[in-house]
């Protein structure tokens, strides 16, 4: 039996999931970071897939947690 609580979310990121972690999980979250955090388009706002959530959000001044709810999608 599937846990609703997982099912309910499509992916879980945390602030220690890399950018290719949650990119190749949903890679249209793509659109999110360009979308709502103008991230990844460019070299000037680009990022390195290796680097954590915490890691890009910090180097943009994009508090944490505010893009862990847009990439997981939550309200």
């Amino acid at each position: 039996m599937t846990n609703p609580s997982e099912t309910s979310n499509k992916s879980r990121f945390t602030a220690e999931t890399t950018m290719l972690e949650a990119l190749t999980a949903d890679p249209s979250l793509g659109m999110v970071l360009m979308r709502d955090f103008h991230l990844g388009g460019c070299s000037h706002c680009g990022f390195n897939p290796h680097d954590t959530i915490e890691t890009v959000a910090s180097m943009n001044g994009v508090p944490t947690a505010r893009l862990l709810a847009a990439l997981n999608r939550e309200a």
